[in-house]
């Protein structure tokens, strides 16, 4: 390592590792704090210390020291807010505070940035449910009737309505003694009242950039908003505990049942669509809505959610289908989900099909007429008939499952595996509520990249090549070799950004590193790729506005690397090879004068003898910037080579400095002392422009790129069109089990990577298909967007059914889940059929339309429902008839009658 070197941080790997290790894997606890930090920054530092044993090559190598902590990838432009829909894992990582504090100690927080810190909160509602609340509630206050102007004030989800409250006397000046009532307000003006004080704001389902207004009772005991009504007991959140006004899309005006919108309550459409698919389901319609749930509620059930799942959707239904709203926010169903599923609490985007799997088994369990599950041994085939072995399965499934949901959506599937070494067979069946189907897609994908070449007159070209998905980077420089004519070991390739390096890949990184928004840069280089006694050095430009401190500049331009010999070079020839390299880059006309040797002939002409190592001695007096004191440098001769010693008559440009791969910490000035330089086989280079010559000197617009023919194409892959029956012959063949996946096979008494086949043995009223269009791996996830065409009408899922005796299998689509967009966010929509008018509708949120049978086919496609069209009717024989006692009122009834006092959780536990 370089002398003078500003690199902070403990001498000893091991220590810092251990320390570390000890601390990392802490568990949360209710209020702790725990800090946010750069992944890229993270993981840099695992290099660095040898986090991975199997990856031992970095450790402790200057150029992967991962400097100061960076956090300014996370962060908005010039703010310290957090950037919207960041992940863990994927854009950052969390770690405790003593993990945070010894990081801080060793590595410092880079100039300027504060720590980003965050507390821990219990989401849960009944069972604790640990998480570090990365974003926090942003709420918009007003004051009646000046509702417009508005105060933005953050609350943590823990916070009550009661903080909330004083929050609000405070900005506005309310007195203590004054009474008020706080309302949500929606964007077309409908009012909410939020009566409960003390529930909190997860529990109140309250969402960034909400309006919270406040309006203050008037001095004669009336309110300004002239809104008379009763005084009510309120014990939870529900429907019958929130009142509607103004807005409010629950007037006198009269809709089609079953035409109602759901509003969007914060990244909630994953929930809409399911609901809407729900909600339209003939047989879950007429249950709910003829209130059969009351006779089979399980509140005791263990595995149950107390009934409330159950409840809550039925309310939602009846809203739904009472033809009394355009659109409706289903916050109470939102909030008992919260309370059982705390996955789903808050206001991030989920999976739509996870929350369906939810639904499908709360709802189960909250009705199971099974009150006290017996124990059932489970027993193998042992060679007995399929049909004596499901009929087995599925009476011992009935004797501990017993719902409307599983009468309905309940089917039965054989799973057969087998070892590789004893041929051991297993049977088994198990029930199954929807079919999840693989799609059976070319694994290819388009990548975009820029190829910058050798020839510095040459402008970087983008092209568009074409590579499998789980390949390697050789597989892309090969692609890019066929269309660019330079081979494959000429070319190394980069992930660049905000102008440095994020990642230099070697030819076995895997292409599933590069996610779509990369900006990945191939570099031509003179001799082949791990050439003995060369180093490819990467070459950043930095204008630092505060000479001799590292910590303050910018890096500017696009970063490069060069081929050059890891020995034999001084300041001046390495100083020649980058002014050469950069020559269409620079504005002034004597470039000339300033190129020496390229890069390629330094290679080769550069002669061993007479080095001195770089890491040892190199001066670590300051280098004065000949530009700044109007100074030629002294002419040298170093090893005979006169031409690079006459270029060092010329003015500087940059001065130099070696640093580590993020270019944010200094190994060591490069000087001009005439001393040879030793280069490690990695390294890096920080060319450092004072902003007048910079602005003189440095051609921005030369940045530009050409376009080769391929990134004109904007459709590289052939667009497949999958027919479903082809996802149904995937998922019906023979698979050979993954290693992470291994079957214990009972006779060879270890794991091995048994065959495994899924047949259908008997199939539900109510077919639900979940198309997997995502795929997850470590350092990939992925979406398919390849349209799959099924059958609106008369899907026969006869031919994979497997029972000799099946019933019908002849199956109509009633609903689609739609996803828009890629992963981590999109939209979620939904296509469903009304029952009463036999229509097609399209449920976007709040809004509704009505669609054509055509439109519901799309590549948007994510889950299907499809319901058997002879039904039999014996599921409607298995239900407990209604109550004699009559049940609560319908929740819409109440809505229509502003005025009148409204139902609590309590009066509905009691009929």
């Amino acid at each position: 390592m370089a002398e003078g070197t500003t690199i902070a941080g403990p001498s000893d790997s091991t220590s810092e590792y251990s320390q570390i290790k000890d601390l990392i894997d802490q568990p949360l606890s209710d209020g702790d704090t725990w800090y946010i930090i750069d992944l890229h920054w993270f993981n840099s530092w695992k290099k660095y210390v040898g986090w991975d044993k199997w990856d031992p090559n970095n450790v402790r190598d200057p150029a992967c020291h991962p400097g100061n902590i960076d956090n300014l990838a996370l962060l908005k432009e010039n703010t310290m807010e957090l950037k919207e829909h960041l992940t863990e894992d994927i854009d950052f990582a969390l770690v405790p505070e003593p993990v945070w504090n010894l990081l801080v100690k060793w590595y410092q927080l880079t100039p300027g940035q504060e720590p980003i810190a965050r507390k821990v909160v219990d989401h849960g509602m009944l069972t604790s449910y640990l998480r570090v609340e990365i974003y926090l509630t942003e709420l918009k206050l007003a004051k009646y009737p000046e509702t417009e102007k508005t105060c933005v004030k953050k609350f943590s989800k823990r916070d009550t309505l009661e903080t909330v409250e004083k929050v609000l006397r405070d900005i506005f000046e309310i007195p203590e003694n004054s009474n008020i009532h706080l309302w949500t307000k929606s964007s077309n003006q409908a009012y909410e009242e939020l009566p409960m004080k003390k529930q909190s704001i997860q529990e109140l389902s309250l969402m960034t950039n909400q309006t919270l207004v406040a309006e203050v009772q008037n001095e004669d005991g009336t309110w300004p908003r002239k809104t008379s009504y009763s005084k009510r007991s309120v014990v939870g959140a529900s429907y019958s505990s929130l009142r509607h006004y103004d807005g409010d899309s629950s007037g006198s005006r009269s809709v089609q049942p079953g035409l109602c919108g759901l509003n969007n309550l914060g990244n909630t459409c994953f929930m809409n669509s399911v609901l809407q698919c729900m909600s339209n389901t003939p047989p879950i319609q007429r249950y709910f809505l003829e209130e059969r749930h009351w006779a089979e509620l399980n509140k005791e059930n263990p595995l149950g959610n107390q009934g409330e799942i159950a409840k809550a959707f039925a309310d939602l239904l009846k809203a739904m289908w009472s033809g009394q709203h355009h659109a409706f926010p289903p916050r109470a169903f939102k909030l008992q989900v919260g309370r059982f599923a705390p996955q789903f609490s808050g206001y991030q985007q989920h999976d739509s099909q996870e929350l369906l799997t939810f639904l499908l088994d709360g709802l189960h369990e909250d009705l199971n007429r099974i009150l006290k599950k017996p124990y059932i041994e489970l027993k193998d085939a042992d060679g007995r008939s399929d049909a004596d072995v499901a009929r087995e399965g599925w009476e011992n499934y009935r004797k501990r499952n017993d719902s409307v949901i599983v009468d309905l959506f309940h089917g039965m599937l054989k799973s057969t595996l087998v070892c590789p070494e004893c041929d051991k067979v297993s049977v088994t069946f198990d029930p199954t509520c929807y079919l999840s189907l693989p799609m059976p897609v070319k694994k290819e994908r388009p990548i975009e990249l820029y190829l910058a070449r050798v020839d510095p007159e040459q402008k970087a070209m983008r092209y568009r090549v074409i590579v499998p998905k789980m390949g390697t980077i050789l597989d892309l420089t090969e692609a890019l070799s066929k269309l660019c004519g330079i081979p494959a070991d000429h070319l190394i390739v980069a992930d660049v950004h905000q102008h440095k390096f994020h990642q230099v890949f070697t030819n076995d990184s895997s292409i599933s590193q590069i996610s779509e928004r990369d900006v990945i840069y191939a570099y031509e280089l003179p001799e082949r790729l791990g050439t003995p006694g060369t180093c490819c050095l990467g070459v950043y430009l930095k204008e630092v506005k505060t000479r001799n401190n590292y910590g303050y500049g910018s890096m500017f331009g696009v970063p490069f690397i060069l081929q050059v010999p890891r020995e034999g070079m001084d300041h001046d020839q390495l100083y020649q090879c980058i002014v050469t390299r950069m020559k269409r880059y620079l504005k002034s006309s004597d470039d000339q004068e300033l190129a020496g040797p390229s890069s390629s002939d330094a290679i080769t002409d550069i002669s061993s003898t007479n080095q001195t190592v770089c890491e040892n001695e190199m001066d670590t007096e300051d280098v004065d910037m000949s530009l700044e004191n109007g100074n030629e440098l002294p002419c040298r001769e170093i090893n005979g080579i006169d031409s690079a010693a006459k270029a060092s008559q010329s003015k500087r440009l940059f001065s130099m400095d070696l640093v580590n791969l993020s270019g944010n910490s200094s190994l060591g000035k490069i000087k001009e002392n005439g001393k040879l330089i030793t280069l490690a086989a990695k390294s890096f280079v920080s060319c450092e422009w004072d902003p007048a010559v910079k602005e003189l000197s440095y051609n921005a617009e030369a940045e530009k790129y050409a376009e080769d023919a391929s990134s004109q194409q904007r459709v590289n892959v052939k667009k497949q069109v999958l027919q479903l029956k082809e996802c149904l012959e995937v998922f019906t063949s023979i698979e050979r089990l993954g290693a992470d996946d291994a079957w214990y096979c009972p006779t060879c008494k270890k794991h091995v990577r048994a065959t495994k086949k899924f047949d259908l043995w008997s199939l539900p009223e109510v077919l639900v298909i979940h198309l997997k269009r995502f795929s997850y791996t470590r350092s990939l996830r992925d979406k398919l967007d390849t349209l799959v065409e099924f059958p609106i009408r008369g899907l026969n899922m006869a031919p994979y059914i497997i029972d000799p005796n099946p019933t019908d299998a002849v199956y109509d689509l009633i609903g689609v889940c739609n996803h828009y967009g890629g992963l981590g966010g999109g939209h979620y929509t939904a296509y469903a059929k009304n029952k009463d008018d036999g229509c097609w509708h399209y449920f976007d949120d709040s809004s509704v339309s009505e669609a054509s049978e055509e439109s519901v086919c799309s590549k948007a496609a994510y889950v299907l429902f499809y319901i058997r069209r002879n039904q039999n009717g014996k599921w409607i024989k298995n239900v407990r008839p209604p109550l004699t006692k009559s049940s609560p009122a319908p929740v819409h009834k109440t809505h229509a009658k502003r005025n009148s006092a409204n139902d609590s959780e309590e009066d509905m536990d009691s009929s």
